[in-house]
């Protein structure tokens, strides 16, 4: 039977495309094996028969080098320490800044370069938004209105991370570069907090663990960073393929455990706690059996190198003797009162009460964001005149950075209105963290998330007794943590997404680059502003005061919210003279830099220039807030200073007769009474209060000397207190000299 010409060619079309599609268990399909011997056989590679295809159009990879960039940033940002900073966390935080400004540029380059832009808008930023709005209306009720600002502005820049998380980790090779870097740079900070505790580093000269500072500045801000990293940490056992970068990370893992168990730090062990009963609960409800049986040797080398390394560095471990790293503690206590005591319960009670104080003064709004630390005194002095406060009459607080409780402080600060974004903001983040494991299908991704919020749940708890929403690198975790969770590579629920065109992209790059160049300016601005700050303070220590004035002058040029600077200037202009103009700058620090001896200082200064009724006002005040002995002893005295310019003699006699006996080593109410008496024409009494106040001048005048003599190290501090001090005491005695030779022989 004959075929067509037209079924010949159908048939054929048909063998030819079986052969092309038959392939053995490997290699290149027949019909090009073929062909590739022919080329051999002919002198030609298979290139040379195969036209070269258009190079693809040279375009700069923005997505890859917005990743590298995130990477180094959290790597960078807990290690970054300048010399000259006052401040270990505020370099951090001005770094951040000019880092953050960098990063969200790249990202919308990275965007405005593709052209379709799906801007991701997490759920959280809703509540996140409301507490900008917050904030802003708490300017209504602040002492500084400049401080609600800059707190604001910082916010506002840090939880940028998140957005910028929440959009471009898309692959989880960038999940693995980003976890890891800020895990590694964590081990540094744990390595450099290590050497410190074993007297290799220079650290703080308080002994023990206290002698860790690392790249924080504070032992505890350390061992937050190390317990919020702990268990997310455990995500790189689960998804590194390489054996060796495994056993390595299972070394970085219990490395920085190990360091955090030195540290002891119970709210963070508290909340390593809850953390580890979180995840086993979401283990059960959601059962990621997958991955754990896939990683099980690696989970359990992982458990057995924590549980060595808990036998040998946690201070009740029963190795940790004898590698020599146990600290000798005191008699035996309860569990909780040593907690409470070696955490300074009573301090953080009295803390927790002035909030207090300030919501009910200022219920719906507060005092104002950052406005804590200004307020505190005229808070503390309301609440020690309550019946609650007569029980902490026996503490002594001379001023308050933080609330210690970052659920206390937003309330304080931001008022009724704080508390219930503060609720909104961990509900939605709740619901939004459910749905998200709900929704994704993944048993591995499930486990990462389960790791993450165990971080944020140490956190949480942490933040109960702490201010780790106020630290920079604390807070860098936990926006890491926030962005991570809502990142493009776990799933889109409880994402908004909202197409943007390439000419708004433009736009707004425009618009956040001139955003972002202007804020750098501030922050370097303010960088340069503490550094001035701190040369200026170590010259006034050393007495060179022409040159502290022009350093401190220049500060408070540069800073947008200039608060001590003021202080110390103040302290110059008293040296150089100038006591009108330390003055005002006394009273300036009265809405910037509150503190005992500020008030102290100023009253001082005000009677000396003859504006009694306002030291007689700060004196009172200060006598209200229970200060520590020094400064109560210096504004008794000064309390009866006040009485003797307002004529009020039997007064002040009463008061300076009781100060010398309360505090028979303070000198100046010796000569006061010396002075007294003198002007009543006690000449005996007179001269017997002078003499006893020469004794005591003489004697503290020789241990002062003695003790600059004898020692061959100083730190700027300690010789500007010495030198000064030593000046002091040779005025008061040239003054009581003088005195002396004026009464009348016997």
């Amino acid at each position: 039977m004959m075929l067509s010409i037209n079924s010949k060619n159908t048939l054929h079309r048909r063998w030819t495309s079986q052969l092309r599609s038959c392939r053995p268990a490997s290699g290149p399909p027949i019909i090009a094996r073929v062909m590739a011997k022919r080329r051999k056989s002919e002198g030609k590679t298979p290139d040379q028969d195969v036209q070269p295809r258009a190079a693809p159009q040279n375009r700069v990879p923005f997505d890859r080098i917005l990743i590298y960039a995130l990477a180094f940033t959290l790597f960078a940002i807990p290690l970054f320490l300048i010399p000259g900073i006052t401040e270990y966390g505020y370099g951090k935080t001005m770094f951040a800044l000019v880092a953050v400004s960098i990063l969200s540029v790249l990202w919308l380059l990275a965007e405005w370069q593709k052209g379709n832009w799906k801007l991701r808008i997490p759920w959280i930023t809703l509540p996140f938004v409301g507490f900008v709005v917050v904030s802003l209306l708490s300017l209504l009720g602040a002492t500084n209105g400049r401080v609600v600002v800059q707190s604001l502005l910082l916010s506002v820049f840090f939880f940028q991370i998140v957005f910028l998380l929440a959009n471009v980790v898309r692959g989880r090779r960038d999940v693995t570069l980003l976890l890891g870097a800020l895990t590694v740079s964590a081990f540094f900070t744990a390595l450099y907090g290590l050497l410190q505790y074993l007297g290799v580093m220079q650290g703080s000269a308080s002994g023990g663990a206290n002698t860790i500072i690392s790249t924080f500045g504070n032992k505890n801000f350390l061992g937050g960073v190390l317990a919020y990293l702990f268990l997310p940490s455990f995500v790189l056992i689960l998804r590194l393929r390489s054996r060796i970068f495994r056993v390595i990370t299972l070394g970085v893992i219990a490395f920085n455990f190990g360091t955090m168990m030195l540290i002891e730090q119970m709210a963070t062990t508290i909340g390593i706690v809850a953390a580890g009963v979180f995840l086993i609960a979401g283990f059960l409800l959601f059962r990621p059996i997958e991955p754990v049986r896939r990683n099980r040797p690696w989970l359990i080398a992982l458990l057995a190198v924590l549980a060595l390394t808990f036998l040998i560095e946690a201070p009740s471990g029963p190795l940790n003797s004898v590698i020599g790293l146990s600290q000798e503690t005191d008699t035996p206590k309860t569990w909780i009162a040593t907690m409470w005591e070696r955490n300074s319960g009573r301090t953080r009670e009295i803390d927790w009460w002035v909030g207090w104080e300030m919501l009910k003064a200022k219920p719906l709004t507060g005092v104002g964001l950052g406005n804590y630390k200004i307020s505190f005194l005229e808070y503390k002095a309301a609440f020690l005149d309550t019946p609650q406060g007569a029980a902490y009459a026996d503490l002594k607080i001379p001023r308050a950075a933080q609330a210690h409780s970052d659920y206390v402080q937003v309330i304080a600060e931001l008022g009724g209105l704080g508390l219930l974004t503060l609720l909104a903001f961990l509900g939605v983040l709740a619901v939004s963290y459910w749905k998200r494991l709900r929704r994704n299908p993944d048993e591995s991704d499930r486990l990462d998330l389960l790791l993450y919020a165990a971080g944020i749940v140490v956190f949480l708890v942490h933040a109960l007794v702490s201010f780790p929403a106020h630290l920079p690198a604390s807070m860098l975790v936990i926006l890491f943590l926030l962005g991570i969770i809502h990142a493009p590579v776990y799933g889109d629920a409880c994402i908004f997404k909202r197409s943007v065109r390439k000419r708004t992209t433009a736009v707004l790059a425009a618009v956040l680059a001139a955003g972002g160049v202007a804020v750098s300016a501030f922050a370097i601005s303010d960088l340069a502003a503490n550094i001035l700050m701190g040369k200026g303070l170590q010259q006034l220590q050393f007495g060179n005061t022409t040159q502290a004035k022009e350093l401190l002058e220049r500060s408070i040029a540069l800073d947008f919210a200039p608060r001590q600077t003021y202080y110390y200037l103040a302290t110059t202009q008293v040296r150089l003279g100038d006591q009108e103009g330390a003055l005002e700058n006394y009273e300036k620090c009265f809405t910037r830099f509150t503190d005992e001896n500020s008030y102290l200082v100023y009253a001082d200064l005000a009677v000396t220039l003859g504006y009694v009724e306002e030291a007689r006002d700060a004196i009172q005040f200060l006598l209200s807030t229970n200060p520590v002995e020094e400064v109560e002893l210096k504004a008794r005295y000064i309390e009866g200073t006040v009485a003797i310019h307002l004529g009020d003699y039997s007064g002040a006699m009463g008061l300076m007769e009781s100060l010398a006996e309360d505090a028979p080593d303070f000198e100046l109410p010796l000569i006061a009474l010396g002075n007294l008496r003198q002007g009543l024409g006690q000449t005996d009494e007179a001269r017997a209060a002078f003499a006893a106040a020469l004794e005591l001048i003489e004697r503290k005048l020789d241990e002062t000397r003695q003790e600059r003599n004898s020692r061959t190290r100083f730190t700027a501090e300690q010789i500007g207190n010495l030198n000064q001090a030593i000046t002091r005491y040779e005025s008061e005695r040239s003054y009581v000299l003088e005195q002396l030779a004026r009464l009348p022989s016997d």
